[in-house]
């Protein structure tokens, strides 16, 4: 049976604006943290021509990055976790949708940490 309600939203909030805002912040700071991983971890030999006496590479953590590398993972986790709050206290018709980015981003993120946490980064 069709209802005829009248749509009442006029579009996206302030907070709805600042959960966009939030997600976007989130994907930007965990490519960030992807580019000091890259950098921060130790360089593996892939060829039979370097030395294996680790002259040729670097086969020790960047102390300095990888921290910062953490720091980034916390930091988008944490805006993370809000923005999804933020989605869910909002949240209050059948037709609102979960937005399903910042789930993913979440699950990649806290497992990230974890495996840094249980040393599997070794």
């Amino acid at each position: 049976m069709p209802q005829n309600r009248k749509e009442r939203r006029k579009g996206p909030d302030g907070l709805q604006k600042l959960f966009v805002l939030f997600s976007l912040l989130a994907w930007t700071m965990f490519l960030g943290s992807l580019i000091v991983y890259h950098y921060a971890r130790p360089e593996i030999a892939y060829s039979a021509f370097q030395p294996s006496d680790g002259q040729g590479y670097r086969d020790h953590w960047h102390e300095d990055l990888r921290q910062i590398f953490v720091y980034l993972l916390w930091g988008c986790c944490g805006i993370t976790l809000v923005g999804i709050f933020i989605n869910w206290s909002r949240s209050r018709r059948k037709t609102d949708h979960f937005k399903i980015n910042m789930g993913l981003l979440a699950m990649i993120v806290i497992t990230v940490l974890l495996s840094y946490y249980l040393k599997l980064f070794n």
